[in-house]
């Protein structure tokens, strides 16, 4: 059972382009549509909510605005934005966000399985608009079921999860619930289902932690299986588990690794991104420890083998004992971990652009693009919101470095440019973080040539 906001997607997102979207579109849904059988409910729903039975769409339209403000869970105002949303969605103005460790666990747990659902509290037609307009298309195909606070109840009462387990006819302790929100934990844990807290940096609950939840940082930390007719934790902390000495890293598999990094550092190279010996590649293999393919330090990127490859810790330390490899990684490894650590990514390109480079002289405070196509291939919407990529100042210092981005960093934008240095890009996996890059890359030259024009 999966929540959406903080979860499988940024707060942020919703926040900062839903919200103002749904805003300005309250009072012609109201004027024009107040016969419509969900908006006429909506309305007497909040005309109950503010013990006014003769609010007109005015005072209706400003309590909806209120609400927002305060980021209320209010089931009608949920109700109205969900209309909006699944047109906006429809009309191809917007496009969901999803982190990119979600997308690739959905479709690995469905291809085994495993029974997928959501409950949020958005109305069950924003979530479908959610999951149908992803940037991975449409996702709905992977979610059997949608909840909200109409047809399940309000998330901190466990007899709303109750009631779920029932209408799905699945035992309570085989059902999984994943959410960043403690209390709704806690609501679903005394309903007898088992929990897993998902802690994302920069998302609202981070700093209150999940309580005594298992806790994960991302869906790459999950394993999750079927079995016997149920869902169940394989491994990791959903599963109450965690020792911390995690699995081992064959030298084969490290090779496995060097291969993919090598093919794509070549592709990076012929397109002069990787000049001289310029720039790294890493791949996570394993979460719990954190271990990386990162590509050899001081070799041409555009010759690389499947040995030219070293296997690093969380700090970005070669490890010790391992065959596989030649050569020592770069200090960047750290930062390449650092981002793994920060983002739940599964791949990290660093390159040395020119058009990276001139922007962040140019645009110091960071890079602002808007109204473009290409914004889709980040996850962003291609009309109505501004997307910025940051710039940081550069540092020999890897702690530093990483202290800047990630008081830097917008969870929607999959990367960021050094000052002076170059384009550091992540993804789910070596083929999205490629398609990050390039994207990110055609965005750069852009802003570079209608400079000069």
């Amino acid at each position: 059972m999966l929540d959406i906001e903080g979860t499988t997607s940024a707060t942020g997102f919703v926040v900062d382009e839903l919200y103002p979207y749904s805003r300005k579109r309250f009072g012609r849904l109201l004027a024009e549509r107040a016969e419509e059988p969900a908006v006429r409910r909506a309305v007497a729903q909040i005309r109950e909510l503010l013990a006014e039975p003769d609010a007109d769409a005015a005072r209706i339209e400003r309590a909806l605005g209120a609400w927002l403000d305060e980021d209320r869970k209010v089931t009608p105002l949920k109700t109205l934005q969900g209309i909006v949303w699944s047109e906006g969605f429809a009309s191809g103005e917007l496009v969901s966000h999803f982190y990119p460790d979600v997308v690739p666990r959905l479709r690995e747990w469905h291809a085994a399985g495993v029974r997928l659902h959501v409950y949020s509290s958005g109305s069950v037609a924003a979530q479908q608009a959610w999951f149908g307009h992803s940037p991975e298309g449409d996702l709905r195909p992977l979610a059997e079921r949608f909840h909200d606070t109409e047809n399940a109840g309000p998330k901190l009462a466990a007899a709303s999860y109750e009631r779920i387990a029932a209408g799905l006819g699945a035992a309570p302790e085989r059902v999984l619930f994943l959410s960043d929100r403690p209390g709704e934990l806690d609501a679903a844990r005394a309903a007898g289902w088992r929990t897993a807290g998902v802690r994302r940096p920069g998302e609202p609950y981070y700093e209150s932690g999940v309580g005594d939840h298992p806790e994960v940082a991302s869906f790459a930390e999950l394993e999750i299986r079927a079995g016997a007719g149920a869902e169940t934790v394989a491994a990791g902390a959903a599963a109450g588990a965690g020792s911390g000495a995690g699995p081992g890293v064959g030298d084969e598999e490290v090779r496995r690794a060097g291969a993919r990094l090598a093919a794509e550092a070549a592709r990076f190279a012929s397109f002069g991104w990787m000049r001289g010996t310029s720039g790294n590649l890493s791949a996570v293999l394993a979460r719990d420890p954190l271990r990386l393919a990162v590509t050899a330090s001081g070799r041409d990127k555009g010759e690389l083998t499947a040995d030219d490859v070293v296997l690093v810790d969380g700090a970005g330390a070669a490890v010790a004992g391992t065959a596989a490899g030649a050569g020592k990684p770069s200090a960047e490894a750290g930062l390449h971990a650092r981002v793994v650590r920060l983002t739940g990514a599964g791949a990290v390109v660093h390159v040395h652009t020119v058009a990276a480079v001139a922007m962040a002289r140019r645009r110091p405070g960071g890079i602002v693009f808007r109204d473009l196509e290409m914004l889709k291939g980040l996850g962003l919407p291609a009309e109505g919101a501004a997307a910025r990529l940051p710039v940081i100042a550069n540092s020999q210092d890897m702690a530093v470095l990483g202290d800047r981005l990630e008081a830097a960093r917008d969870p929607r934008m999959p990367a960021v440019v050094v000052a002076g240095h170059g384009l550091y890009v992540w993804g789910a996996d070596l083929l999205q973080a490629r398609h990050h890059a390039e994207v990110v890359q055609w965005l750069l030259e852009l802003e570079l040539a209608s400079d000069r024009a």
